[in-house]
């Protein structure tokens, strides 16, 4: 059996606070609050290669440790409900469905918010 061993000099917390912030800015420079995942990785990774990221001394982009953190790039959106991950054909492309939130007004609170799903049960409503 294989131990994974993740050793970040980032913390999960941090991590998460940059790869919100820059994610929101490609966002909203995009049009219309979406764009192809693959385009949104490639800018992600230009924008955070500043940050020192490093796995066992070795520098890696933000998607690297997006991947090895939360297991891929999708399962990291899918766990916040500002983001929306939609097929277009082969395409795979993000929107920013709270259009109100920038990567100034972020914070830990907001993305705690966002992070928990809310599970309805159809018992509670009238169907008309």
């Amino acid at each position: 059996m294989v131990q994974k061993n993740n050793k970040w000099n980032l913390s999960k917390e941090k991590g998460e606070e940059l790869a919100h912030k820059y994610i929101l800015e490609i966002l909203h420079d995009s049009k219309n609050h979406r764009i192809l995942m693959s385009d949104l990785i490639i800018l992600l990774n230009q924008r955070t290669k500043h940050i020192n990221l490093k796995h066992h001394s070795k520098k890696k982009p933000m998607s690297v440790y997006l991947r090895c953190v939360y297991g891929s790039f999708i399962n990291f959106l899918d766990n916040f409900t500002m983001y929306g991950i939609m097929k277009d054909g082969a395409n795979i492309v993000v929107i920013l469905i709270d259009n109100q939130l920038t990567p100034k007004s972020l914070t830990q609170d907001i993305v705690r918010e966002h992070k928990s799903w809310i599970l309805l049960d159809d018992e509670e409503f009238i169907l008309v």
